[in-house]
Formats: structure tokens, C-alpha cells, sequence
């Protein structure tokens, strides 16, 4: 029994070092999860039904763990069962095997085992054989705590235990544990950071508006004599006027018709009526709404100058 723990042992040590070089070798060109560590759990160990002591076997069985990933998926593990009294038997149970992970949702994986393993019974008057040698597999899910601990549920298969009457009944087992990683960063801690917010309140300022005064507000479009139509230097007075009241929308043009006191009343009360109204014409075909100008005429009624004849003859704009 001591040389086979001795062999056992020994190959453990062996695997376990050309893994932890294979990583090292590698450890320049991947960023991968290599590293050591070691369990522990308890579980329940069973035998098939009346197949080593006339009833069915269960027992109570710790484990312990010792092992190395390579990187995230694979790696090598050996381990040590105690099955306490299965039977009237008390087992000692050494493994050595691989380790295969796949993290499939975050911080659970779901990891298998595949191995050997040697089953010693340190009771020579029992139904099992002191030495046994067989296959193991294992499946189970573990789930990451930290970057260091985890906790994990599992069921090993050991394929048999021989009996001294040749049956070779089969283990089964389920256990709970906990393992931990050595040399892994330390978990960073969240820390929650109560933020003042700060409400913006607008105020509205009344901000006074003042409206540019047009710098001219009074002009006089001259006409000939016995005439109502325009001249070439009304229009340009009348371009001022049209810019003014575009830029001021406020404004109303009051026009004023006038004569000198050449010809009759009521000539010139004609007269003057007509050249206001030409005006008037001119301001709207220039988009000048009909509200926004007010027409009258007064002949020769109120003059503006004594005398100068070329001043009366004329219609006078008042922008206001």
C-alpha cells in the first residue's frame, strides 16, 4: 500500500510541475488564469444497492484538493477522499486526473474530471479488497466568489471496488465544498459615492428693447407744374421711405398733397389729391400694407414756405 501512495505521489508531483512549465512557457504570449490551488468539501458517498454488505452503503466522505490550472479550460488536480465506515469498511481513496472548465454565464463554470485513482481499505476482516486500482470521472459547476475563492457542488464516479468474492460494486459520490486561488489580483471593492445634485434655476431678466429711431422722418417729393406724376428724384425719395418702413414695421406713412396757388380751388384740390394718391399707389406696389398709409390733400390751404412756388408743388411724407 505505501509504495503504491509512494507511485501515486510521486506521478501527482510530476504532472503537476510539466503543467506548471507548459504555463510559464506560455505565459508571455497569453494572458490566461494558471495558478495553484487547494479545496475542501463534504459529501456523501454511496455504493450500488446490497453490493458489498447486504444492505445499501452510504457513508460520510471529506474531500481534499490540490491542484494546477494551465489556463482557464483545462488543468490537473489530485485529490484525497475518507469514507467513513461504507459498510463496516472505512476507505482511503488517492486521485490524479485532469481538469476541464468553460465559464458559460459570468462567475459560473461548469467543470469535468477524468482520472485514476487508488482505493485503500485498512480493514482486512471487511467484504472489500485492501488495494484497488480504477477509473474516476466527475462533473459539477462552481461558481466564483472573488477573484480568489469560490464555492462549487459535484459528483465523482469511481468505476469500481473490488470484493474479496469477485463483485466490483460502484462508488458514487456528491459533495459541497469550497477552493481557493493562490497569487490573484484582490478583488476591487465598490464603494458607493453619494452625489449632491445641484438644481439649475433659471431667472428670467426682463431686458428692455429699444427700438433704433429712423434717422429721417419727413421728406417732400417735388412735381411740375399742373402735373400728379412722379419724377426721377421722387423715387429715389421714395426708396428711403420704403427701406424705413420695412425696417420699422411700426411706422405709418401720412401723405400729404399740396399745391401752389397758381390755378383754381378746385383745380388744385384735384391736383393735390392725385399726387398724394400716386404716392400712395407707389408705396403699396412696393409691399407696403394700404393700413400702413394714411392719404390727405390740402392745396394751397396750408402752405409750408411764403411764396416758393417749386416747395408747394409737392407731397410731403411724415413717418411717425
Amino acid at each position: 500500500m505505501k509504495k503504491n501512495l509512494v507511485s501515486l505521489s510521486i506521478i501527482a508531483a510530476l504532472a503537476m510541475t510539466a503543467a506548471s512549465v507548459n504555463a510559464e512557457t506560455h505565459s508571455d504570449s497569453a494572458i490566461d488564469s494558471s495558478g495553484w490551488w487547494i479545496g475542501a468539501a463534504s459529501g456523501v458517498t454511496t455504493a450500488d444497492g446490497k453490493s458489498i454488505t447486504g444492505h445499501r452503503d452510504k457513508a460520510i466522505s471529506p474531500k481534499l484538493e490540490l491542484g494546477y490550472d494551465v489556463n482557464q479550460y483545462w488543468g490537473v488536480y489530485t485529490g484525497y477522499d475518507y469514507v467513513h465506515r461504507l459498510g463496516v469498511d472505512k476507505l482511503h481513496i488517492g486521485s490524479l486526473g485532469f481538469k476541464g472548465q468553460y465559464e458559460f454565464m459570468d462567475n459560473l463554470s461548469v467543470f469535468g474530471k477524468l482520472g485514476a485513482s487508488y482505493i485503500y481499505s485498512d480493514d482486512n476482516t471487511s467484504n472489500i479488497k485492501t488495494d484497488t486500482f480504477t477509473g474516476s470521472v466527475g462533473i459539477g459547476l462552481e461558481y466564483q466568489l472573488t477573484n480568489a475563492i469560490s464555492t462549487k457542488v459535484g459528483y465523482d464516479y469511481y468505476d469500481h471496488v473490488q470484493v474479496k468474492e469477485g463483485r466490483k460494486p460502484h462508488l458514487h459520490q456528491i459533495y459541497w465544498g469550497m477552493a481557493y486561488k493562490f497569487g490573484q489580483p484582490a478583488t476591487p471593492r465598490v464603494v458607493t459615492e453619494q452625489v449632491e445634485v445641484i438644481q439649475e434655476r433659471v431667472i428670467e431678466v426682463p431686458v428692455k428693447v429699444e427700438v433704433a429711431k429712423p434717422a429721417r422722418t419727413d421728406f417732400l417729393l417735388p412735381f411740375a407744374l399742373g402735373k400728379s406724376t412722379l419724377e426721377d428724384l421722387s423715387y429715389f425719395y421714395l426708396g428711403e421711405v420704403v427701406d424705413v418702413m420695412r425696417a420699422n414695421p411700426a411706422l405709418v406713412a401720412h401723405l400729404i398733397g399740396r399745391t401752389d396757388s397758381t390755378g383754381s380751388d378746385a383745380i388744385n384740390n384735384k391736383i393735390s389729391a392725385q399726387r398724394a394718391q400716386a404716392v400712395s399707389q407707389y408705396l403699396q406696389s412696393q409691399g407696403i400694407d394700404a393700413r400702413r398709409i394714411n392719404v390727405s390733400s390740402v392745396a394751397d390751404s396750408r402752405p409750408l414756405t411764403q411764396g416758393s412756388a417749386d416747395i408747394e408743388r409737392s407731397v410731403q411724407i411724415i413717418l411717425k
